[in-house]
């Protein structure tokens, strides 16, 4: 067999894997959960919003490997808690049975 007819092959087998549009609903999940991780990443990103770019100089005055896996870290809890919400939804993890989030459990007395 021919490569470019194994090419077009293996691209027509892809092609039926496109992504489905997307419905409002997961718009607005989405929404919601990058509005979450935003708050959350600018909260704990406030020490480098006041650091100011030192371009041009050779070594500049502020240890910048710190900053920067401070940075790093910041963007993978980002992602990790927009990854955590969009499988548990926007309810921070909490268990939902039946779309109803469960109850704490407590002691009832008389």
């Amino acid at each position: 067999m021919s490569p470019y007819l194994l090419a077009a092959l293996g691209c027509f087998a892809l092609a039926g894997c496109a992504a489905a549009p997307v419905s409002p609903a997961q718009q607005a999940e989405d929404a919601a959960c990058n509005a979450q991780a935003s708050a959350s990443y600018n909260q704990n990103t406030l020490d480098l919003a006041g650091r100011t770019a030192q371009v041009g100089q050779r070594y500049g005055a502020t240890p910048n490997h710190v900053f920067d896996a401070e940075q790093m870290g910041a963007q993978h809890q980002f992602d990790s808690q927009v990854q955590q919400c969009e499988t548990t939804g926007t309810n921070n993890g909490q268990p939902v049975v039946n779309g109803y989030p469960v109850v704490a459990p407590h002691i009832i007395t008389n």
